[in-house]
């Protein structure tokens, strides 16, 4: 009720400014935030496109246009109205920023890295543009410059979570698994209960032959998620590679149950199960 009334009350002092000004830049920009704050996007950018008519040189209108674009998934002229909001004002750390966002959520992964690069020169010790920084350069594949960034961010915050979850995962991308299961071990210090490391970490024992490990942190993800047919499938690899065929029929129908066609064809294919292959227990499950 007070969110609504709170709404009435600033949407109806602009209205009113409107009224007599309708040229006046700051009661659309004013109005535009109020909605923006409200996830009334749609309205938020009418009320921008308002503001920048009276006004057009403004960055904060185009800034601002951009953050409403973005929220509605409209990420190609969200990056144009940051790139206008550049134009007016370059010295701006949150446009940098946003920019880099929504560039990486296109895959324009570069334009991402320099775009943070750009806020760091603002704000050199940010650990938000570090962090994400590290992001856009995986989906580069440039992970060792990934991890120096996860590095940064963890010198920043070294209590982050989600930093050494990252910085283990691109380890693990890189093969260097025992340096990734350090790092998930770290980040289930800080938040024991997240299905994504214990899955990760898991993947990362597989690779490194620890199949018993292995399957005890996938146990852990299917505690918090059984939903996953990946983690079942990953399982059933390891019962596979220590024949227990049992287990390993076990945890591969649960994977197929939940994505048949994917996961009967891997059954088929993959060289995990070379050692229990023949056995009637396997074979059924092709019937």
């Amino acid at each position: 009720m007070s969110r609504l009334s709170t709404l009435e009350q600033v949407n109806g002092s602009h209205n009113k400014a409107l009224e007599c000004r309708p040229d006046d830049y700051r009661s659309w920009y004013r109005r535009g935030n109020a909605f923006l704050a409200l996830h009334r996007y749609h309205d938020a950018i009418a009320s921008y496109e308002k503001a920048i008519q009276c006004k057009s040189d403004d960055f904060r209108a185009w800034y601002q246009l951009g953050n409403a674009l973005d929220e509605l998934g409209d990420y190609e002229d969200a990056i144009a109205s940051y790139d206008r909001a550049l134009k007016y004002n370059r010295l701006d750390y949150w446009i940098w920023y946003w920019r880099g966002h929504t560039l990486r959520k296109v895959e324009r992964y570069q334009e991402a890295v320099d775009s943070y690069d750009e806020a760091l020169k603002l704000q050199p010790n940010d650990y938000w543009a570090v962090y994400h920084k590290g992001h856009a350069l995986r989906g580069l594949q440039r992970y060792e410059e990934a991890l120096d960034c996860y590095e940064q961010a963890l010198n920043l915050r070294s209590k982050d979570y989600w930093a050494w979850y990252w910085r283990g995962d691109t380890l693990r991308l890189m093969g260097r698994d025992r340096e990734a299961i350090s790092c998930y071990n770290k980040a289930l210090r800080l938040k024991p209960r997240d299905f994504w490391t214990w899955y990760r970490r898991g993947d990362a024992l597989r690779c490194l032959g620890r199949f018993q490990n292995a399957i005890a942190s996938y146990r852990k993800a299917l505690d918090l998620n059984s939903d996953n047919p990946d983690v079942w499938f990953n399982q059933a690899c390891c019962y596979a590679m220590l024949i227990k065929v049992d287990e390993a029929v076990e945890s591969l129908q649960e994977a197929i149950d939940l994505e048949p066609t994917k996961y009967l064809n891997l059954a088929e294919t993959s060289s995990y199960f070379n050692r229990i292959r023949g056995d009637r227990r396997f074979e059924s499950l092709f019937k």
